[in-house]
């Protein structure tokens, strides 16, 4: 709910006037601990101070109007602390309505001329000295009586302007002392406007009369005025507000420490609650960002300016791939306490169009500078092509008006070329945790997914190292997704990978080759090497030694744990790189889905695709498994990936949101291996007449020929367990989905130590087409740690479509990080979002180098 606003109170309705009394009447009802109302602890609290005459006497006066303000919204939320504008007679002042109102009648502040009665009679004594707190001296008792006795007419005040512009042409640093002097005659002329005998008359009293909050109000507004003025925005800043005076000290200075609340007083003893060993007390100075920043008045200038692009510049989409939907945003500071409309059109190219024609800043709590985001979507047509406008944006609270010239040029898609770089030393015979497989098999099984992912202009090279490193296939275009000769080439490398049995492991020779392999490779929009491998360095060159050379984005898989392989100087390559390192950890049975699995999203992460789901599941024997999955409009292509042992034996078809059904007969793409199957369906397709944006999903089914098959081998090879398990739950599987999406999650990860007892900061941003989905979305992480059981972390929104949390990593081992996000798309539709880290954590895990002598 919008904070309310502190207006005139002469252009308050007589509704809102009875309100604002009748909460300064309740807050007299209400009382502290130690009996003292309110209302009471006001002139408590400023007999006890007294602040007059320094650097400090006009923000502290903030101070004490925030607070009091505060305390009558704890009676009724919709009242503001009013000002009186001091230029006008209170007998008749300007009701904003072209007539006048009289603020001293009975039913509102009472008289200009003598006792105060009407309805805040019960705040004094009736003028009576007996039980009044001059005579009991208890603060809780009311004063004898509120008097006033004004002067005719108007106060004889400077005009507001005076006081606000008066020390403009003074130097900066001398700006503040010569406005807070003239705003402070002002405010002693006003209060001697209430005539001797009144309580306001008397500094010492005045406090005991609610209207000193209104003239009080006043001079509150009148520094947020001065503040707020366009053009001297160094008035907002704690650091250069008081000028000359920023670092007085004193009583009066703007460094002493903010009396009673901090717990002392200039006169007499502490004030209550604000007494020692109370939480109620709060330090701090005339600097502090709350006393520093002007309340709303209804009196102060909302402006807003260009920020982004800069004026006369226009708004720019430079070199936007093909197919992949873009955004800018023109960037406008808005400065006030009203929310403003922005009204926008974009003319010229229909390539060009507005995400939204209206954009609402928020309402805000205070004087603040928000900014305001007006996206410009680009969609872009062929490579080569171009387009223009112009953006016009329409503010009609300032009467503001802006206009933004669009330019925009296409370029073809992004395109990788990308080194494979193979483990075969000796180490890579040994066994695997998959049953009856060796190491380099399990490589050989899993590499051919990450080949078959590629995009059909992608290249793929690959390289060979143990204590050395060859070229095992130069960097190549893929081609087709069925047959093509890179693609067909890759696949022939790595099924022919075998070990060199007395290899040593050189991983910076291998690095050096991929570097020296995409040296002389060009026409692609970036490139990677991917590096796999089982062990430490033993051999030179080391990671070290090469690690200048690398230019290429480093992506790695380690097959072991962390102690095995010793990754610092990996790690550190990859993070430097803009890559990331995972690791298997301990040798398992689900090694190679895994290694399959962190191919895929290496691929996805190397080619800008993303992962929408990736879960787990049977397919029944005659019966078919389901896999839902969203998918929306921003994506430009999907891989929906099944892997499994059995893959030769599963059929996989694709049910759109219409129910239309795909497959590879009616314009899929299917790639095969006896260890996966990928569909892929570039979007919109052809062969869908409905909308991309929906529920989709994968339906898996059982090829009974290839089944049966399947159980004759393993009943040859008297696997009776893997047979009795396919008969009680069916086929297993792992199914992700990616999609080349404008939808994009990353995700970095930052650890203290890769020691035991460290920790990883874990941050996570979704966008859609470079706009971030602010409040749309919820992110959480499943983290499975070497000692505990995996437990779900949500992930709390820091920023507009940012999120973070911390892992602790107490012990030595592998944790896996599952990043899960679901929301809303800038268009409302839904979308998942997964990926995975592991934070590796050993005892040596900082040691930047291993002795020679250690790593043979």
């Amino acid at each position: 709910m919008a904070r309310p606003m502190r207006r005139n109170i002469a252009h308050l309705t007589k509704a809102e006037r009875d309100a604002f009394v009748a909460a300064v009447r309740k807050a007299d009802l209400l009382s502290y601990a130690d009996g003292v109302s309110y209302w009471d602890k006001q002139d408590q609290i400023h007999q006890g101070t007294h602040n007059h005459g320094g650097p400090s006497f006009i923000p502290w006066h903030r101070e004490l109007c925030n607070r009091y303000e505060r305390l009558l919204q704890q009676v009724d939320p919709d009242v503001a602390l009013h000002y009186w504008d001091w230029t006008q007679d209170p007998r008749a002042a300007d009701d904003g309505n072209g007539g006048t109102v009289d603020l001293t009648t009975d039913d509102f502040f009472g008289t200009a001329s003598g006792l105060v009665q009407g309805v805040l009679a019960p705040l004094h004594n009736g003028d009576q000295l007996a039980g009044s707190r001059d005579q009991t001296g208890n603060p809780a008792d009311p004063p004898p009586a509120i008097k006033r006795f004004c002067a005719p007419g108007a106060p004889g005040v400077s005009p507001d302007a005076t006081i606000i512009t008066g020390s403009d042409t003074l130097p900066q640093g001398q700006q503040w002392p010569s406005f807070r002097a003239a705003l402070e005659s002002s405010h002693n002329t006003a209060h001697t406007f209430f005539g001797p005998g009144s309580n306001i008359f008397n500094p010492h009293a005045s406090f005991e009369d609610p209207f000193v909050f209104l003239l009080h109000s006043n001079v509150d507004r009148l520094f947020a005025m001065w503040q707020t003025r366009p053009g001297q925005e160094w008035r907002l800043d704690q650091a250069q507000v008081y000028g000359n005076e920023t670092n007085s000290t004193g009583s009066e200075g703007i460094l002493h420490n903010l009396q009673p609340w901090d717990g002392t007083v200039e006169f007499g003893s502490p004030i209550p609650p604000w007494t020692s060993g109370s939480t109620d007390i709060e330090v701090k100075n005339c600097r502090h960002a709350s006393v520093v920043a002007p309340p709303c008045y209804d009196s102060l200038p909302v402006t807003v300016t260009q920020i982004a692009p800069a004026p006369g510049i226009p708004l720019r989409f430079l070199d936007v791939a093909e197919g992949e939907q873009t955004a800018r945003a023109l960037r406008l500071r808005v400065r006030g306490c009203r929310p403003v409309t922005c009204q926008a059109a974009v003319k010229g190219d229909p390539a060009v169009t507005l995400l939204q024609s209206t954009v609402v800043t928020p309402d805000p709590q205070a004087y603040v500078a928000h900014d305001v985001f007006v996206w410009v979507l680009f969609n872009p047509g062929t490579a080569g092509s171009s387009a223009s406008g112009t953006l016009e944006v329409n503010v009609a609270e300032t009467g503001d008006t802006f206009s933004i010239p669009i330019e925009a040029n296409v370029i073809a898609k992004p395109t990788v070329a990308s080194s494979m770089v193979l483990d075969r030393s000796g180490s890579m015979d040994a066994p695997s945790g998959v049953a009856g497989l060796k190491r380099i098999e399990v490589l050989r099984n899993s590499a051919p997914l990450f080949v078959h992912l590629l995009g059909d202009d992608d290249a793929v090279g690959v390289i060979q190292f143990d204590t050395d490193a060859a070229e095992a296939m130069p960097v190549e275009v893929a081609g087709g997704t069925i047959g093509g000769l890179g693609r067909t080439n890759a696949l022939n490398a790595i099924s022919n990978h075998v070990t060199d049995p007395n290899g040593l492991t050189s991983i910076g020779d291998g690095l050096e080759a991929a570097a020296t392999q995409l040296g002389v490779t060009s026409g692609f929009s970036s490139q990677a090497t991917v590096v796999f491998t089982d062990g430490f360095e033993t051999a030179p060159k080391f990671i070290a030694d090469v690690a200048p050379l690398i230019t290429a984005r480093v992506f790695a898989v380690g097959l072991g744990t962390a102690e095995q392989l010793n990754p610092a100087a990996l790690g550190d390559l990859v993070d430097s790189t803009g890559g990331y390192l995972l690791l298997t950890g301990q040798a398992g049975a689900d090694d190679q889905i895994r290694l399959q699995k962190y191919y895929a999203q290496i691929i996805a992460g190397m080619t800008n695709s993303q992962i929408i789901v990736d879960p787990d599941g049977f397919v029944p024997i005659g019966g078919t498994a389901v896999e839902p999955y969203p998918l929306t409009e921003a994506d430009s292509r999907s891989d929906v990936i099944v892997l499994t042992p059995f893959a030769r034996a599963l059929k996989v078809a694709l049910e759109a949101p219409d129910r239309t059904r795909i497959d590879d007969t009616n314009g899929a793409q299917l790639a095969a291996t006896a260890n996966h199957r990928v569909l892929r369906l570039a979007l919109p397709s052809p062969a869908l007449p409905g909308p991309v944006g929906g529920e989709w999903k994968a339906h898996l089914s059982i090829d009974p020929d290839e089944l049966k098959r399947i159980i004759n081998e393993l009943e040859e090879r008297r696997d009776f367990e893997t047979i009795n398990r396919i008969k009680t739950h069916g086929l297993p599987y792992t199914l992700a989905v990616q999609a080349r999406s404008a939808i994009r999650m990353a995700i970095t990860v930052k650890q203290s130590s890769r020691r035991p007892g460290g920790d990883a900061q874990l941050t996570v941003s979704l966008a859609e087409a470079g706009i971030p989905l602010a409040h749309t979305a919820s992110v959480s992480a499943v983290v499975s740690g070497p000692a505990a059981k995996p437990h779900r972390m949500p992930l709390p929104e820091v920023a507009d479509g940012e999120f973070a949390g911390t892992v602790p990593t107490p012990v030595a081992g592998l944790y896996r990080v599952l990043v899960r996000a679901e929301g809303s798309s800038l268009r409302g539709e839904p979308f998942t979002r997964e990926e995975l880290r592991t934070i590796a954590v050993w005892t040596r895990g900082d040691d930047r180098s291993i002795p020679r002598d250690e790593r043979a």
